[in-house]
């Protein structure tokens, strides 16, 4: 497959007073075409910002990237104007965000928010962007959507909400998805049936997605990689069943042994202690020491680098210092 994404060393800092904070700390990823791969880890490990900026969304003041390349179809676009972002935004690159409800215009109806979209970016008159708009409706589940169009957010659930942000997403057959925790909020049913219209996307417009969910399950439906976040940094990387079937580094571990099994009588489940430290109070050595059952005095110490094991699978712990 060819590389469609390749992300250097992307570094993210908010500024307060005369200190900043690492939000994104050296972020490397790479995404190729056709290929789904989640970025995984607890809230406030820094998902959401690899992926603004990525799209160059960063909030400002007080956010900046301040390093890095993020070379998309091997142009950097973190050399490219506003001007220029505005027309790979939602046409070559689009995003679903968190909560639809929030990111749907609740004072203009469905049609016209889709049509927008189509009219910007494909130059089709108003009459045009409305038949594909009925089209992208059907397409993601709609059994009316000419009905739908004239509707307003509010009149729809949440996961009908979601499948008119995915037809917004795809209304310019974009090369890359961003999907930000796409089926949080949903009930089990809608989520599995918001997956499936994914991967029915992804393999129908050979649409390469970066999945952001900290939830496991959706990770091991749809994923073909997965990367573990944790306080701004890649943790560990690997294809998705070596991952599941075979977790290296301690965070990761205590994700999966948090996940409810339906084998077995378990009287109480595994949690991971304490919390994801504050940016302005991320410890010294390893960021995962202070809550790591396997820490020793060089975690505490020293901060490990991202080991490469094979071609496919890296971690950040000294614990596989030897497996090079």
């Amino acid at each position: 497959m060819s590389l469609l994404l390749e992300v250097n060393n992307l570094t993210t800092y908010f500024y307060r007073d005369k200190n900043f904070f690492p939000a994104v700390d050296g972020v490397n990823l790479k995404i190729h075409k056709g290929e789904t791969v989640a970025l995984v880890g607890e809230s406030g490990s820094g998902k959401s910002m690899t992926s603004l900026s990525i799209m160059k969304l960063v909030p400002s003041p007080g956010g900046r990237i301040v390093d890095g390349q993020v070379l998309f179809n091997g142009k950097n676009l973190l050399n490219f104007s506003e001007n220029d972002m505005c027309k790979i935004r939602g046409n070559e690159i689009s995003m679903i965000f968190q909560e639809p409800m929030t990111s749907l215009n609740p004072v203009m109806t469905i049609g016209e928010q889709i049509s927008e979209v189509i009219e910007c970016h494909q130059k089709l008159t108003g009459e045009q962007a409305l038949k594909k708009t009925v089209t992208l409706l059907g397409m993601v589940g709609f059994s009316r959507p000419e009905q739908i169009l004239a509707d307003y957010p509010h009149r729809l659930s949440g996961g009908m909400r979601q499948r008119v942000m995915i037809a917004m997403a795809m209304s310019c057959n974009p090369r890359l998805l961003i999907a930000d925790e796409p089926t949080t909020a949903l009930d089990v049913t809608i989520q599995a049936q918001i997956l499936e219209l994914m991967k029915e996307v992804s393999k129908k417009f050979n649409t390469s997605i970066l999945l952001i969910t900290h939830d496991l399950g959706v990770v091991s439906e749809v994923a073909d990689r997965v990367i573990v976040m944790y306080c701004g940094q890649v943790v560990e990387e690997a294809h998705a069943d070596d991952l599941f079937d075979k977790p290296l580094h301690p965070y990761t571990q205590g994700l999966l042994a948090s996940i409810p099994s339906l084998d077995g009588e378990i009287s109480r489940l595994y949690s991971i202690q304490g919390s994801v430290p504050a940016p302005d109070q991320l410890p010294g050595g390893c960021r995962f020491a202070p809550r790591c059952p396997e820490a020793f005095s060089k975690c505490l110490e020293e901060k490990p680098p991202l080991y490469n094991i094979s071609e496919s699978r890296a971690v950040r712990c000294f614990l596989h210092e030897e497996d090079l």
